[in-house]
């Protein structure tokens, strides 16, 4: 038979009989690694300007490299073995997703200082979690109130943190 292998209409949103595309590792944990690492990357350069000190005598930019250096670390590591290993291929993105839960954090943004801690957070809970598959109102509700709830009590109260709760 050919080397690559048929489809047979499994759900992963090729057609039938259209060949399945032959990846020689984890597109999965090679696009997580390098994400990773761009990050750690990014921290480092943005973070260059900052003392870094030494062990003894941490600067305030010490604990920001530490870190960036260790995430590009774990990316790097990653996306080694990505490539080394097989597993599954990058699936595409789903765009509704992704726009629902981005917009939530900017929804929250937005609204976080005009309408209190309480109604942004549901708002941002209510929406990031029509994202998913099975979107049931009574739930997201439910969801929605524990959360900003919580937040309420988290932030606002316990950690004393200057935030009106309602508007």
């Amino acid at each position: 038979m050919q080397a690559a292998e048929v489809d047979k209409g499994s759900g992963s949103g090729r057609g039938k009989g259209t060949p399945a595309r032959q990846f020689p590792g984890s597109g999965t944990d090679i696009a997580a690694g390098l994400f990773l690492l761009v990050c750690g990357l990014l921290g480092s350069w943005l973070g260059q300007d900052l003392k870094v000190g030494t062990a003894y005598r941490m600067g305030p930019g010490y604990a920001p490299m530490l870190l960036s250096w260790i995430l590009g670390g774990f990316g790097l590591v990653l996306a080694i073995l990505g490539v080394l290993r097989a597993g599954t291929p990058l699936e595409r993105w789903n765009l509704r997703r992704l726009v629902l839960v981005l917009g939530a954090m900017v929804v929250f943004g937005l609204t976080v200082e005009r309408l209190g801690l309480f109604i942004a957070s549901l708002l941002a809970v209510a929406i990031a979690a029509m994202a998913g598959d099975r979107a049931r109102m009574r739930e997201i509700g439910l969801l929605a109130c524990c959360m900003a709830g919580f937040a309420c009590l988290l932030f606002a109260f316990a950690l004393q943190l200057p935030l009106r709760v309602l508007p």
